[in-house]
C-alpha cells in the first residue's frame, strides 16, 4: 500500500505563516507570485477567512479555480470570504496588490461529490451541478500557471470578472446564503461581475423563483440547461419560456415532465415553445422524457434549425407516426446516440424501428431499447439491420423479456461488431416472470448464474473478450439463491 505524499516544505511554510502571522495577508504585496497557491490551500484548509478575502482581491494569476479545494474543505464561512474579496473588487477599494483576476472557477466536478448523499451535496455546494463533466485536477487549482508575460501590467480593475458556476437550482433557493450574496453582489456590482453558467438545473421551483437568477445569469454562457418541469416552469407566460430562444450557445436540453399541448388538443398550446427551440441553433442534444408526445414528434423535431447529434425520448408513448417520421428526418444524418426506452415498440417490428435503425445506422454508436416490451421474435427480426450499426460501442436492452436462446442468438451476431463494447442485457424469461414488459421478481439465482456463465464461455469461443456481458443490479446473484428485485 502506498502512503499519502508528504506535505511539501512551500505547504508547510505556507500553514506556518498563516497561523503566526496575523497581519500576513497585508504583506501579500511582498510575496512573489509562486506564494499565492500554497497560501490559498492553506487558507482554505484553516479556514482563514481574512486571508481568503485578501488573497482574491491581490491574485496575480488571470484564472481562479477552486472546485478541488471547495471539495475538500466546504465551509460557508470560507465560501463567503471568497465573495467578500471579490466585492471588493467590484467596489475599486483599494487592495495591496493590484488582482489580475478575471475568472473565478467554482464549477465541480461529479467525482468530486460522488459519494455523498444529495442531501448534503445539495447543502454543502448549492451552486453544485450532479451532470458537471470535467474534472480539474487538484494540481490545476492548487498551481495555477501564472500569466504568459509576468512583467505585463495587470489588467484595470474596470474589466468584469467572470464567475464560473454550475447552477443546481432546486425550491426556494433564496433561503441559501452563499447563492442568495453571490447574485446580491452581481446586482450591486453595477456590470464588475458576471454570472457564466454551463450547466443549468431547474428543479421544483416555480416560475417567479427563477426569474430573477435568468436576468443576472449571461445566458450566453448556458450550454446545458435540464428543467424538470412538474410546477409548470416552462408555462407559456413565464420569464423563462421567453428566454429560452436567447439561450444561443445551449448544446443539451433535458425537458421532463413537460405537459405538450397541441393544436388539436385545444386549450393552450406549446407554439410559444416551439418557436422558442427553432432559434437553438447549436442544439446536439436533446432529452425528452416522461411527456405525453403521442403522434406529435415531428411538431418538435420540425422546428430544430440542424441535426442533433443526441436524441432520447423515453417514455412519451411514442406510436408508429412518430418513429415513422423520425426515420424519414434529416436528425438521422448525424445521430450518434439514440434512446427509446420506456416505449412501447413491439408492434414496430418489422416496420418503422428497422427503418429507423437503418437510417442511423451509418452513424450510431450507443443504442437504449430498454423496457421496449420486444420479445425474441421482434428480435430476431431486429438482428440484421441492427448488425449493420458497424460504430456501435454500446447496446443497453435491458427488461425486454427475451429467452435464453434469443440472447445467445443476439451475441452470436453482434460479435461481428468490433467496435460494440459494452451491451447491457435482461434477465431471460427463464430467470424471472414478466408482465407488461417489467420484469417481475423473484429472480432464479440459480438459472441466472448458469445463463451468464454460458454468454461468458460463448464470448471467448467468438475471441470477443473485450465485450462486456452484464445484466442489470441487483440482478447479480449467487448460485443457489432467489434474488428480488427492487
Amino acid at each position: 500500500m502506498s502512503s499519502p505524499a508528504p506535505p511539501m516544505l512551500l505547504d508547510l511554510a505556507a500553514h506556518r505563516l498563516l497561523s503566526s502571522e496575523p497581519s500576513a495577508p497585508a504583506a501579500l504585496q511582498e510575496f512573489t507570485v509562486d506564494l499565492f497557491p500554497a497560501l490559498l490551500t492553506a487558507a482554505f484548509s484553516m479556514g482563514h477567512k481574512e486571508a481568503l478575502k485578501a488573497l482574491v482581491q491581490a491574485w496575480p494569476f488571470p484564472v481562479l479555480r477552486l472546485g478541488s479545494l471547495i471539495a475538500q474543505w466546504p465551509s460557508q464561512d470560507s465560501l463567503q470570504a471568497v465573495l467578500d474579496g471579490l466585492g471588493d473588487l467590484s467596489s475599486h477599494k483599494a487592495c495591496p496588490r493590484r488582482s489580475s483576476l478575471r475568472v473565478l472557477d467554482l464549477t465541480l466536478a461529479f467525482e468530486q461529490v460522488q459519494g455523498r448523499e444529495p442531501s448534503e451535496a445539495l447543502s454543502r455546494f448549492p451552486f453544485w451541478f450532479p451532470c458537471t463533466v470535467k474534472a480539474e485536477t487538484p494540481q490545476d487549482v492548487a498551481r495555477p500557471r501564472p500569466v504568459e508575460d509576468s512583467t505585463e501590467e495587470p489588467l484595470g480593475s474596470w474589466e468584469p470578472v467572470e464567475l464560473h458556476v454550475d447552477l443546481f437550482l432546486r425550491g426556494p433557493f433564496q433561503s441559501d446564503a452563499f447563492l442568495s450574496t453571490l447574485l446580491a453582489k452581481v446586482e450591486q456590482s453595477q456590470g464588475s461581475l458576471r454570472v457564466c453558467c454551463k450547466k443549468l438545473h431547474i428543479e421544483e421551483m416555480p416560475s417567479d423563483s427563477h426569474g430573477g437568477t435568468l436576468q443576472i445569469l449571461e445566458l450566453d454562457s448556458i450550454q446545458e440547461l435540464e428543467v424538470f418541469d412538474w410546477f409548470q416552469a416552462l408555462a407559456e407566460h413565464s420569464l423563462f419560456a421567453s428566454q429560452l430562444g436567447r439561450i444561443r450557445n445551449l448544446r443539451s436540453l433535458k425537458l421532463a415532465y413537460y405537459h405538450w399541448a397541441f393544436p388539436l388538443e385545444g386549450g393552450l398550446s406549446s407554439d410559444h415553445i416551439l418557436s422558442q427551440l427553432g432559434q437553438l441553433h447549436h442544439l446536439q442534444r436533446l432529452h425528452l422524457s416522461y411527456s405525453y408526445l403521442s403522434g406529435n414528434l415531428h411538431q418538435v423535431l420540425s422546428c430544430l434549425q440542424n441535426p442533433l447529434h443526441t436524441l432520447e425520448i423515453c417514455s412519451c408513448t411514442l406510436v408508429e407516426s412518430d418513429v415513422t417520421f423520425l426515420a424519414q428526418s434529416v436528425h438521422t444524418t448525424r445521430l450518434k446516440k439514440l434512446d427509446l426506452s420506456g416505449n412501447n415498440l413491439s408492434y414496430m417490428v418489422p416496420g418503422p424501428l428497422e427503418a429507423l435503425l437503418r437510417a442511423v445506422a451509418g452513424t450510431l454508436q450507443h443504442l437504449n431499447l430498454t423496457h421496449c416490451w420486444l420479445k425474441d421474435t421482434h428480435l430476431h427480426a431486429l438482428l440484421p439491420t441492427l448488425c449493420r450499426c458497424a460504430h456501435l460501442s454500446s447496446l443497453d436492452l435491458s427488461d425486454n423479456p427475451f429467452s435464453q436462446a434469443g440472447l445467445v442468438d443476439l451475441l452470436e451476431h453482434t460479435a461481428t461488431l468490433v467496435a460494440l463494447k459494452q451491451v447491457l442485457y435482461p434477465v431471460p424469461v427463464e430467470c424471472c416472470p414478466y408482465l407488461h414488459g417489467l420484469s417481475r421478481g423473484p429472480v432464479d439465482g440459480r438459472k441466472l448464474c448458469q445463463v451468464q456463465t454460458e454468454l461468458q464461455a460463448l464470448l471467448q469461443a467468438l475471441r470477443r473478450p473485450d465485450m462486456q456481458w452484464s445484466s442489470p443490479p441487483p440482478l447479480s446473484p449467487s448460485p443457489g439463491t432467489l434474488v428480488q428485485p427492487e
